[in-house]
């Protein structure tokens, strides 16, 4: 059985796995320098990396409370602390996003639509409106970034149902989560997604000693089941696949551990920096070599990019929101400060 240590390893490097692979769909399949081959195929189902940030978030996030000692009066403490961790370097991204929308169009022989975004628009990104009111995100990542927010309003007031010593309660509690997803129409909206959550919140189940292993293999096995009828089994196979690691593997390596530390950023700069210097390839493509080069640039400023976010807003964020303790006489962090989705 894994150790503490050797679990927060584990999860670390599935976000730097998950992180680069959305980046690395991003990078790849939309991009009309890259003929159909190897490289543009490698990155085909990177976008199942949002799923696995889902079943990561699912697990970490009662975990933390679990750790912490969370209660239901402390929600606001919780919804505080997620909002000073996330929120930042969110919001930093979309000012970036916009200053470089209206520098771009004036570089000589700039060929792109000019920037066109509407009042309602922008304000409907202030906590993730446009997941309801379907505006466009100025971002497209932004949109499972509104689907974490809405499982973590849903965790922090459910979440005693979810750590009940009673393993009925809690059972019949993410029985209930899975039923919502079978028929809700809108994939903007968390009901479609919460098999995967719970997953992860399986997992937490398990890890702290309230679910058998039996029971957690059959209940993992019903939910695979449950989000590969709504979402595929591709997608069940992956978030199954996902807690299955984070369960029973121990995962080391630095590079992965690296790019877990900056998942988060990295999720969120790829597509405004990686993006743009695709497009700067496409203008000179010449066979496959250039491309390719190009395709590396991408990847590596966008690193570049994610460190420097990460630096200067999303490590001090992590910062300020360790120092919210759900018990004022704290002095030290009760919970292990991690990114979203991610998704991320």
């Amino acid at each position: 059985m894994q150790s503490q240590s050797d679990r927060i390893v584990t999860v670390d490097a599935l976000r730097g796995v998950a992180s680069l692979s959305v980046a690395w769909f991003h990078l790849t399949q939309p991009n009309p320098a890259l003929a159909p081959g190897i490289i543009k195929s490698s990155g085909a189902y990177g976008w199942l990396g949002v799923h696995i940030f889902f079943v990561i978030s699912g697990f970490v996030i009662p975990y933390s409370l679990d750790k912490a000692k969370y209660e239901p009066r402390q929600f606001w403490r919780f919804f505080s602390k997620r909002i000073v961790r996330l929120d930042p370097p969110y919001f930093a991204n979309m000012c970036f996003i916009l200053v470089l929308a209206f520098i771009v169009p004036l570089v000589p022989g700039f060929r792109g639509p000019q920037p066109h975004f509407t009042a309602t628009q922008l304000l409907s990104h202030v906590a993730y409106l446009n997941s309801i009111l379907g505006n466009q995100w100025i971002n497209p990542v932004y949109w499972s970034l509104g689907i974490e927010f809405q499982y973590y309003l849903l965790v922090g007031l459910i979440f005693p149902l979810l750590a009940a010593s009673s393993g009925t309660v809690a059972m019949l509690t993410m029985g209930a989560l899975l039923v919502p997803g079978l028929f809700a129409p809108q994939l903007s909206l968390l009901f479609v997604h919460l098999p995967l959550f719970v997953m992860g919140i399986l997992t937490y189940r398990y890890r702290a000693g309230r679910l058998p292993k039996w029971w957690f293999l059959v209940a993992l096995g019903t939910t695979c089941i449950f989000t590969a009828c709504r979402l595929g089994p591709v997608i069940a196979i992956t978030g199954t696949v996902t807690s299955l690691v984070i369960t029973f593997i121990s995962v080391r390596a630095r590079i992965l551990g690296g790019l877990g530390m900056i998942s988060y950023s990295l999720y969120l700069m790829h597509v405004p920096v990686g993006g743009k210097i695709i497009d700067l390839g496409v203008r000179f493509r010449h066979g496959q070599l250039v491309p390719a080069m190009f395709l590396l640039a991408a990847t590596a400023g966008s690193i570049v990019a994610a460190w420097i976010l990460y630096r200067i807003v999303e490590l001090p964020s992590q910062r300020l929101s360790s120092r919210i303790s759900y018990r004022r006489r704290d002095t030290t962090e009760a919970e292990n400060p991690v990114p979203c989705t991610a998704a991320v």
